[in-house]
């Protein structure tokens, strides 16, 4: 038999890649599929064929060992083939450090796999935790030029984890990764032939089409039914004569539900007492459940391939299962006094008289009938779906406390969005800016969502709900829509502005083509927006920012139920309405700072950066279509602002000074977001003087109420206390617990590094509340945006500096490249070198510190380069270059300090790989490093790059002893 029938293809990529290992290259692959797919027998195949072309194969489970997964498999693999040869018992010491650990276990297994081409094989990766992840990805990359074969299976799961943000990197840019999906017809057909050992007849092929193309299921089936005596073969064909499920595949069925979370078993087992489709409403009525606490199930449930959404229903993805399900052999773990006689008796009996009265009024308008009792129950048998809720939340004359089923006005007050004139031109050029996003693929809608959810988040609910608004128009996806408003739904609870949350899930609600999935969560977020006001102690709540006591005005127009069927629309799901081409200007009068600003900061934010380029270009050539010859201030400075978070100091720096040449043709304030971003530039570049300046006429034009500029002021004027030597200014200026100055959210939003420059310099001067108090706000802020790396990288740099902790630092790092922040990365790589100093490392201080240096060289940022440079010389490093501004295109002295870096190892008899190990640096930078050298010097080899190093630098025994790995105390 063979099992792997219909993977010829996937066989066939895997022999390519087995050959190249054989012949000394490396490689990574990732086979993803549901449950009983073959995954795991695929992986056996594919180790069998390689130990049989003469590989080494190590072969491991995720989920078995405390050690991370890859350094205990490695580690297990290094005692077989190196006894004698190396202390491999020092790599189990409690007290290793787990990136001196990582590094060494990498140079031995390089070394392993020159003598003979390794295969390194893991199943269930989406059980890894996350430092299994990060070091998984760490040694693909370190050992990606040695003959090393990494072989990885995994079930589809969420990306939320930084372990599965790490498979997910090594998929984009180091991995091939192979979907197992179900067996088509003719495969099936040549399972059961291999099975049967005879052709399948149409009774068989019948009966295998139940299964849904899973060879678990097809196997189990028909072992069962040759059990059974229920096979007969006639003329060398085969036949089924049963006409119920055998008991092989009920017991087989049954083991598969035992290996289920219990919340998965109970939802498939009431699912299908309700027929072959059911919807969550009806499960969670027969449960006696809400149907929100169901909706994690779902998603379980369809990550394992069980079931799957059908439109507004969810069915079965294999028949079999869901007959199976019917016999109580199957579902006997469960007690017996949970099954109703009928479906319709289990409706009445699920929903307790006393449960409405436990809940917040808008919980039992959403799960209850007209009266507020029990869900009605159709004529045949089905729960009703839920009641559509019209009414506001938000507005005081629709609230009935003596009508059953309605919700009760939400008195929380929120930012008002600001006054509009007539001839704002705000929602045009957002209009515009939101289309340009849906031309970027179908992503767009979770990108607009997470980054006003942060807007709303970072206290700016107002602008993020005028922004949802003019993307939630008529035309726009369902499927967009519900996403758009949950996400930004929880950045307003987030911001307790309860009323604009349930506002806009109300409204969405009212859609009739939404899916049963997306109506189960947008209820459970108004369930919960209803529990949060339920704990608030005054219906009058203190208005906020000048905002009359009272509720906020309805942002979100009304909208015929039904609106939104998906037409005339962009790529992304969202409406291609064009903006108005009256006389409206291109930049708002009206309002403090246009929405299209809005807009920009969220997603630079949210380390979208390709997403606010494309936003800029278009504000532009908007602008330059209504008649405006070049953008204004505002424009260059928010671009600048782009190009600043980039680590592009130089470019941002022109940007910035072209916004100062135009404040001659608008208001002097539009000035303040190019003067800061100048700021903060001369600081990096030591120019105090030029920052001074630019922060005093900022101050002047920042009044009272420019809350759009003031946490870019503060936090600039915080840098500047700093780098002038005054610490706790700088830390008082932000945070001071005992004169109740409280963090402002929008700045650690914006600046992913004040909560560790806050930490560190509290710390500095005594300031230890201070200290804590900014790393709990980045942990919350982080909590709230658990999508956006540079924020985790913030919450996980404040918290190392904090603790102390190298690793939480060095997954700082991870997390700040990730969110290509270089700035950022560079002053984590500097906490962690000071970590290392402190206990004496002075060969991975050097190695930390000198990755500094070479993003502060490639940002341009002169002063950080100076103050790296002072640590490296302390530490005794010579021969460290600084930035050249005059450096020449092409000859010895045009190679960077990063590039000379590389050279020195190589012409010290390095490889590129232990190149890269020793200068923590990836082998594919090692490479670009070494091309760019070859083309400046005009070479073609490493012979002719040695005669070079020596004509132009004395080599110095003991410059290359400091890059030992060995030599670590």
């Amino acid at each position: 038999m063979n099992p792997l029938v219909g993977r010829e293809h996937i066989l066939s990529a895997l022999d390519s890649h087995l050959d190249a290992t054989s012949q000394g290259s490396g490689g990574c692959v990732i086979v993803e599929g549901p449950f009983g797919i073959g995954r795991t027998r695929l992986l056996k195949a594919t180790a069998l064929e390689g130990a049989e072309r003469g590989l080494t194969v190590v072969a491991g489970r995720a989920g078995g060992t405390d050690q991370p997964i890859p350094i205990h498999l490695l580690i297990n693999f290094l005692r077989h083939v190196m006894s004698g040869e190396a202390d491999v018992d020092d790599l189990v010491r409690p007290d290793s450090n787990p990136f001196w650990l990582m590094d060494r276990i990498g140079e031995l297994v390089e070394n392993a796999a020159r003598r003979r081409p390794l295969m390194i094989v893991l199943d269930d990766a989406q059980r890894v935790d996350d430092v299994s992840g990060l070091a998984l990805r760490g040694l693909v990359q370190s050992l990606a030029s040695s003959p090393v074969l990494w072989l990885l299976a995994r079930r589809p799961v969420p990306t939320q984890s930084l372990a599965q943000h790490a498979i997910g990197w090594l998929i984009d840019h180091a991995a091939v990764r192979l979907h197992l999906g179900a067996l088509d017809n003719e495969a099936v057909a040549e399972l059961c032939t291999s099975i049967l050992g005879a052709k399948p007849d149409s009774s068989v092929l019948s009966w295998a089409a139940r299964c849904g193309g899973n060879p678990w299921l097809v196997e189990n089936l028909f072992s069962a039914l040759i059990e059974a005596g229920q096979v007969v073969i006639v003329d060398g064909t085969a036949s089924v004569v049963a006409e119920r499920l055998p008991e092989g595949v009920l017991a087989a069925v049954g083991r598969l539900l035992d290996e289920m979370p219990p919340a998965v078993r109970r939802l498939l087992v009431h699912g299908r007492r309700i027929g072959h489709t059911f919807t969550v409403e009806e499960a969670a009525a027969l449960l006696g459940e809400s149907a929100p606490d169901l909706s994690s199930s779902v998603d379980e449930a369809v990550q394992l391939g069980l079931i799957r959404r059908n439109g507004m229903e969810l069915a079965f993805t294999h028949e079999v299962i869901g007959e199976a399900l019917q016999h109580a052999a199957v579902r006997g773990w469960e007690p017996a006094a949970a099954v109703p006689a009928t479906v319709s008796s289990a409706v009445s009996s699920a929903t307790p008289a006393t449960a409405p009265s436990a809940m917040p009024s808008a919980v039992t308008a959403i799960g209850t009938g007209a009266a507020g009792g029990a869900p009605q129950v159709q004529p045949g048998g089905r729960p009703s779906p839920a009641p559509r809720v019209h009414q506001s939340l938000t507005r005081v004359a629709d609230a009935h406390p003596e009508r059953p089923g309605l919700v009760p006005p939400v008195v929380i007050p929120c930012t008002s969005p600001p006054p509009q004139s007539p001839g704002c031109g705000c929602d045009d050029m957002a209009a515009r800016a939101i289309s340009t996003l849906g031309d970027l693929g179908d992503e767009a809608p979770r990108t607009l969502a997470r980054a006003l959810r942060l807007l709303a988040g970072a206290g700016r609910g107002a602008e993020a709900g005028r922004l949802a608004d003019v993307a939630v128009r008529p035309g726009i996806e369902a499927a967009a829509e519900a996403q758009l408003v949950l996400e930004l739904g929880q950045g307003l609870r987030d911001a307790d502005c309860h009323g604009m949350s349930a506002e806009l899930l109300q409204r969405t609600l009212a859609r009739q083509d939404l899916r049963e999935l997306d109506r189960v969560k947008l209820k459970e977020a108004l369930a919960d927006t209803a529990k949060r006001v339920s704990g608030v102690p005054s219906a009058n709540a203190a208005p906020g920012r000048g905002q009359p006591a009272g509720l906020a005005p309805p942002l979100i127009p009304s909208r015929d139920a039904g609106s939104g069927n998906g037409t005339d629309k962009t790529g992304g799901g969202f409406s291609a309405r064009e903006p108005r081409q009256a006389a409206t200007p291109p930049y708002c009068d009206a309002c403090e700072r246009p929405l299209w600003t809005w807009m920009v900061r969220a997603l630079i934010a949210a380390d979208q950066f390709e997403e606010a380029t494309a936003v800029c270009a278009a504000i532009k050539q908007e602008a330059e279509k209504l008649g405006e010859a070049r953008p204004d201030p505002l424009w260059h400075g928010y671009r600048a602002e782009l190009l600043a978070a980039e680590g592009r100091l130089e470019e941002a720096r022109v940007e910035a000074e072209a916004a100062l040449r135009l404040t001659d043709r608008s208001a002097p304030e539009d000035s303040v977001p190019a003067r800061m971003v100048i700021a903060r530039i001369s600081m990096h570049r030591g120019d105090l003087a030029t920052a001074s300046e630019q922060l005093r006429m900022t101050e002047r034009l920042v009044t009272g109420d420019a809350a759009a500029d003031k946490a870019g002021l503060n936090w600039a004027l915080a840098q500047f206390h700093a780098v002038s030597g005054r610490p706790a200014m700088m830390v008082q200026t932000l945070i001071n617990v005992e004169g109740q100055v409280t963090p402002d959210s929008l700045l650690f939003t914006e600046a992913p590094t004040a909560a560790a420059m806050l930490v560190r310099l509290a710390r500095q001067v005594g300031l230890d509340a201070e200290a804590e108090r900014a790393a709990e706000f980045a942990r919350r802020i982080t909590e709230r945006n658990p999508t956006v790396p540079s924020l985790a990288g913030g919450a996980e740099h404040a918290e190392g500096v904090l603790r102390r902790d190298p690793v939480a630092l060095h997954r700082a790092v991870e997390l700040y490249r990730l969110a290509a922040r270089p700035l950022a990365a560079g002053s984590a790589l500097e906490d962690a070198a000071r970590e290392e100093q402190s206990i004496r490392n002075k060969a991975r201080t050097v190695r930390l510190l000198e990755s500094a240096m070479d993003l502060y060289l490639d940002c341009g940022a002169q002063r950080d380069v100076a103050r790296v440079q002072k640590k490296l010389r302390r530490l005794g490093v010579h021969n460290v270059r600084g930035l050249g501004a005059d450096r020449p295109k092409a000859g010895w002295e045009s190679l960077t300090s990063a590039e000379l870096r590389v050279v020195r190892a190589i012409v010290d008899g390095r490889t590129n790989r232990e190149a890269a190990s020793i200068l923590f640096l990836s082998p594919h930078t090692v490479d670009s490093h070494l091309r760019r050298v070859f083309s400046k010097l005009d070479i073609n080899s490493r012979v002719e790059l040695t005669k070079h190093f020596i004509a132009h630098e004395a080599f110095s025994p003991a410059m290359a002893a400091s890059y030992q790995p060995g030599s670590a105390g």
